[in-house]
């Protein structure tokens, strides 16, 4: 009896710990990302030399503009400033959107030597480093770090903030998978597979509205739109995750 019982515990985990995303649409795609935003009902999609304004109804590519550096890390709308992080370098720029042109201004260092995922929760911006297991909350008014996130996670890619937590994805484990990672804690409260993980293996380009997270990854020929989980779905899933 306890045997059975332990048998069943252990199939329930293997399954709560990858559930599958609801599917909504998805839009086509060019075939890589450094980083999704959404904002005024358009998607700001990164690419290493482009930044990309997307229509959200078919995917139609509708302005493009250069990044603040030769290599564009990922991007996020923040206090009416478009901010940007470089894989060129350690900065952290801010951009000015005007007349249909957008220039950027370098305004913070990065702890470590690049950024990759960008995000904010209304009141800090919210990056990665590079290979990194921390995440960093970041105050515009005084242009310093003001806290530090250590995950389980050995190489966060991008960042999208729902309101609640944070979503990412892992740049060498967890393929076609997202979490979420609990913003006090560090804590990965849920995996969460793509409904089709093996066309887009790195997740790195999660936005989040309105109860969607829309994801797209490295040589992945779509942008997901996704139903977000609830709360008691994020809460029940394994905190570890699967195995790698």
């Amino acid at each position: 009896m306890r045997t059975a019982l332990m048998m069943l515990l252990l199939f329930c985990g293997s399954v709560l710990s990858a559930q599958t995303l609801e599917f909504l649409r998805r839009l086509p795609h060019s075939g890589y990302s450094e980083g999704l935003s959404y904002h005024e009902k358009f998607l700001w999609h990164a690419l290493p030399e482009q930044i990309v304004k997307i229509e959200t109804t078919d995917g139609r590519v509708v302005a493009t503009y250069k990044p603040a550096t030769k290599y564009s890390e990922s991007l996020t709308w923040f206090q009416g400033k478009l901010w940007n992080v470089s894989f060129s370098d350690n900065g952290i720029y801010a951009g000015t959107l005007k007349n249909g042109n957008l220039s950027f201004e370098r305004v913070g260092t990065t702890p470590e030597i690049h950024a990759w995922g960008l995000t904010h929760d209304g009141k800090h911006l919210i990056f990665t480093g590079n290979f990194s297991r921390k995440i960093y909350f970041w105050d515009p008014k005084s242009r310093t770090v003001v806290r530090e996130l250590e995950t389980s996670i050995k190489d966060i890619e991008d960042l999208a903030w729902d309101g609640v937590g944070l979503w990412s994805s892992s740049f060498t484990a967890h393929k076609g998978k997202i979490f979420r990672i609990d913003p006090k804690s560090g804590r990965v409260s849920g995996f969460f597979e793509l409904p089709d993980p093996e066309s887009c293996p790195v997740v790195d380009g999660i936005a989040y509205h309105d109860g969607e997270l829309w994801v797209t990854g490295k040589h992945c020929p779509s942008i997901w739109v996704l139903r977000k989980p609830t709360e008691r779905a994020i809460s029940s899933s394994a905190s570890n995750g699967p195995a790698r």
